[in-house]
C-alpha cells in the first residue's frame, strides 16, 4: 500500500499527518475545529468541525484566544 506524501515538503508516511484543536472555542472551552496538518512543514490538509450547533437553541458563542 502506498504511503501518503505531503504536496509541499514531499515527506512520506501517514504518521506525518497529525491534528490539533483550533484556538477558536465555545463557551465551554471546547474547540470548534480540528486542523489536520503535516508535522514536518505545516501544510494544512483540512479543517474539520468538532462543534455541532443544534437547531432551536441559541448557538454557542465563539471565543477567540490570542496567543
Amino acid at each position: 500500500m502506498a504511503e501518503p506524501k505531503c504536496p509541499e515538503c514531499k515527506i512520506e508516511g501517514i504518521h506525518h499527518i497529525v491534528s490539533k484543536d483550533s484556538h477558536e472555542q465555545a463557551r465551554d472551552n471546547k474547540a470548534w475545529f480540528q486542523v489536520a496538518h503535516c508535522d514536518s512543514c505545516g501544510h494544512i490538509y483540512g479543517v474539520f468541525s468538532k462543534h455541532v450547533i443544534q437547531g432551536g437553541k441559541s448557538g454557542p458563542q465563539l471565543v477567540l484566544n490570542r496567543i
